[in-house]
């Protein structure tokens, strides 16, 4: 802070914040027909399982493959394991769905599982709860991934009827393909 003339110049002691650039996202611009759609499931949340098997038989129906891998652990060498056969799995698909954040932990791998797949030049969708959409979208910043896509489903899911969970997943599905840039 300097003094001139009557007047306070009070400088700033941070720097400008850089411009937010970060990771692309990306689109298919093609129908899902004849695509390999990732469907990444955990074994920790029986909602998200059957969602994704809604939605499997939806692909199937719309002339897509689903191919679905389940992740078993996040830490540890299982994690460690997991981690590496996501990104295997990431080479083999066009794009990913992949879930379910739900609680901290789960919408933190939630958000690296889907990360992953974009640094395979993929097109991807986050898929978590309301209660996590703002701790997924942060995630996503701090990795350098700003545009991830996430698409969020009501909380909680758990604890809601097979024809609930159904519902829920005729309703998101079309807007999942939309976000993929499905036509």
């Amino acid at each position: 802070m300097t003094l001139t003339d009557g007047t306070i110049t009070i400088r700033r002691p941070t720097a400008a914040p850089r411009e937010e650039t970060g990771a692309p996202a990306f689109l298919l611009d093609s129908p899902i027909s004849g695509r390999r759609v990732g469907l990444r499931t955990d074994l920790a949340w029986r909602s998200w399982t059957q969602i994704a098997g809604h939605w499997a038989e939806f692909l199937r129906r719309d002339g897509a493959e689903p191919v679905p891998i389940e992740t078993q652990a996040q830490i540890g060498k299982e994690g460690a394991s997991d981690r590496e056969n996501i990104d295997v799995w990431a080479d083999g698909i066009a794009c990913g769905i992949v879930g379910l954040g739900t609680c901290g932990s789960c919408t933190s791998f939630t958000v690296q599982d889907a990360v992953a797949v974009e640094n395979h030049d993929k097109p991807v969708l986050a898929v978590v709860t309301t209660e996590f959409e703002t701790h997924a979208r942060n995630m996503a910043r701090f990795l350098g991934h700003h545009d991830l896509k996430v698409l969020v489903l009501p909380y909680p899911l758990e604890a809601r009827p097979d024809e609930e969970l159904r519902q829920i997943a005729v309703e998101h599905y079309p807007i999942a393909l939309s976000m993929l840039g499905a036509s």
